[in-house]
């Protein structure tokens, strides 16, 4: 590709010591059915194999930029930013795998919906050799997406496109590094200030779990920050308590930790009905949306705590089949405790 020729897509990957993962996961972008991209690499100092194996690809497309110095993760996503060339960015791990179709799915999105700023896709987990779905809705919307980032993570980073044009008017650095590792998660909330978030909802990205991931090498630092995100959004609803709803909500919704009490729930109810209204009050149209999702996430409150052995915690409505055999797997977990206390 020339250096005047725009690609459609720019794919930005960052590395640092990808050797085991980074070259099948840069052959999922290599194979990709549309061809009109580049593939910007940004190896972030490693001091494994890594620049080894991206010298052995020959692809023309593949652009390779190398910091001597380590930049961190925001740091190194922000340099390649500013390598990238096409209309439309899209972001992948060096671990993790893209489906054939994924960037013309993502692009044709993009072209067809000129208020969505960014789209992600579904994912699925690869886990020891085991593929899972992601534990998120099966089908959602903008509004959807809008309620669910604050109080989960709804998007994975290494499936996500974003309209390049956009990101570059952020106040600068598009990736904050006071918020790294959660500073995708900052950047989904500044972005829903300048329009639509959405999600393709095929799983077109496999996430590749495994203990050196930086999700999980970092978890308490991702839980700080991620706190510090929805405590800025939540300070227009709650005020003074934003700092430990958001705390709160970063336990129970991100990291997935069962609720075990009722005041604890009572708190979280309240949170959620509040920021709901909130939304709804700023988005009257979405309203109906955005009810339905705080349902959503009542049900996933409710249904860990009953499940994790709390059955008197449930509280209808919920789904009929999945509230049932969640009463009864809560039951049998209640039940195992008590006897294992006597």
């Amino acid at each position: 590709m020339s250096s005047s020729q725009v690609p459609r897509v720019s794919v930005l990957m960052t590395t640092y010591n990808g050797a085991r993962t980074i070259s099948d996961s840069v052959m999922s972008i290599a194979t990709q059915e549309m061809t009109d991209f580049e593939l910007i690499v940004l190896d972030d100092a490693s001091s494994d194999a890594t620049p080894a194996i991206l010298r052995n690809f020959t692809d023309p497309r593949l652009i390779i930029v190398r910091s001597e110095r380590r930049l961190g993760i925001a740091g190194a996503r922000n340099r390649g930013i500013l390598h990238c060339r096409a209309p439309y960015i899209a972001a992948i791990d060096h671990d993790d795998l893209s489906d054939p179709d994924r960037l013309g799915l993502q692009a044709a999105y993009l072209d067809a919906h000129s208020d969505v700023v960014a789209v992600g896709t579904s994912v699925r987990e690869l886990r020891n050799g085991a593929m899972t779905p992601e534990d998120q809705p099966a089908r959602t919307s903008p509004a959807l997406l809008r309620f669910l980032l604050h109080f989960d993570n709804p998007l994975a980073w290494s499936s996500v496109m974003l309209r390049a044009n956009v990101i570059r008017k952020l106040v600068p650095p598009p990736l904050r590094p006071a918020f790294e590792p959660a500073d995708d998660f900052d950047l989904y909330h500044r972005l829903l200030a300048c329009g639509e978030i959405a999600r393709i909802d095929a799983p077109l990205t496999t996430y590749r779990w495994h203990a050196a991931n930086a999700s999980h090498a970092a978890a308490l630092r991702i839980a700080d920050n991620a706190a510090r995100v929805l405590a800025q959004s939540y300070s227009a609803w709650l005020g003074a308590e934003a700092a430990a709803a958001a705390a709160l909500v970063v336990r129970h919704g991100n990291e997935r930790v069962a609720v075990g009490d009722r005041a604890t729930m009572t708190r979280l109810r309240s949170i959620v009905h509040r920021v709901a209204e909130g939304l709804a009050a700023a988005h009257p149209d979405d309203r109906p949306q955005i009810i339905a999702g705080a349902r959503q996430v009542l049900w996933r409150f409710t249904r860990a705590s009953v499940r994790s052995g709390h059955p008197s915690l449930f509280r209808p409505p919920a789904p009929t089949v999945d509230g049932a055999i969640s009463l009864a797997i809560g039951a049998m977990r209640a039940t195992f405790r008590q006897q294992r206390s006597c």
